[in-house]
């Protein structure tokens, strides 16, 4: 985990200094008075020294200078890129990708901000509604996108999210009936969600049991083991869900929730033999 995040932490590095490469050399063909030229490199520079708030006051200030279209766009390209990777202010950079998107022809840099846009509405901003719009716009674009079926997936999953649950069902079906697509062990999981959600005990617990068949990833096999155990608790299989609770205590992150499960399971089974 550690080395990925270091992996992370120098590709933003990289990315940010990339930006500030474009930026620099748009400033080369273009005619800015001495003033405005000291501020977009100031900028660059607070950006470098990754002062980030610093540099969203300049640049903010910088646009509101009205400079040429071609500084305007990549200046809203960086103030999106700020929010979203280094500032944690995920949902203000939506008006800076879209300004992208309305103003730049480039397919790449649409299709980036598209991207960006659909995410923080999905992750940060819970607007479920515009982040099927986008992905929508993106699943459109011709030739198909190589994250089609991540798009595709993630409809889904703002479906279930809103609660329409035969909407998700449909998506999620469809994608079980495609064994090659990458999302096709997920699908098994979301289904199972969504029988959960609609109390249908049994099939949730049926769906989850094939999930569990081809999931490699630990985190993932023990939270699903304890979303069955519930699944069998509510639908009053007492000795099933005991059984499952009780094989969790190694590896579940919170064993004290287990034990409190599983204390509250064992007098009701006393209880119903009374």
């Amino acid at each position: 985990m550690r080395k990925h995040q270091k992996v992370e932490s120098r590709l933003r590095h990289l990315f940010s200094k990339i930006l500030v490469l474009i930026l620099a050399l748009g400033l080369s063909s273009c005619d800015f008075t001495s003033g405005l030229n000291q501020d977009i490199l100031t900028a660059q520079k607070y950006v470098d020294n990754q002062e980030f708030a610093k540099a969203v006051q300049l640049y903010e200030r910088i646009l509101i200078k009205n400079p040429s279209k071609i500084i305007k766009t990549k200046i809203n390209y960086q103030l999106a890129e700020i929010y979203y990777l280094y500032l944690d202010e995920q949902v203000k950079a939506l008006k800076y990708y879209q300004f992208i998107v309305d103003n730049v022809d480039d397919p790449l840099w649409q299709v980036k901000s598209l991207e960006k846009m659909a995410d923080i509405n999905f992750s940060f901003a819970r607007n479920f509604t515009d982040a099927i719009h986008t992905y929508q716009i993106l699943m459109q674009v011709k030739p198909r996108l190589k994250n089609y079926d991540y798009y595709f997936l993630r409809v889904g999953e703002s479906y279930f999210e809103m609660g329409k649950y035969q909407k998700a069902r449909e998506i999620f079906n469809q994608i079980l009936s495609q064994p090659t697509n990458p999302h096709y062990i997920e699908a098994f999981n979301q289904m199972g969600l969504i029988e959960f959600y609609n109390k249908n005990w049994d099939k949730a617990v049926e769906y989850w049991f094939e999930y569990l068949k081809r999931e490699k990833r630990k985190d993932q096999i023990v939270k699903t083991k304890f979303l069955i155990a519930n699944a069998y608790e509510s639908n009053e299989k007492l000795k099933e869900a005991y059984n499952i609770y009780y094989s969790l205590l190694q590896s579940y992150p919170n064993p004290e929730v287990l034990r409190a499960r599983l204390k509250s399971l064992y007098d009701r089974r006393v209880a119903r033999k009374r």
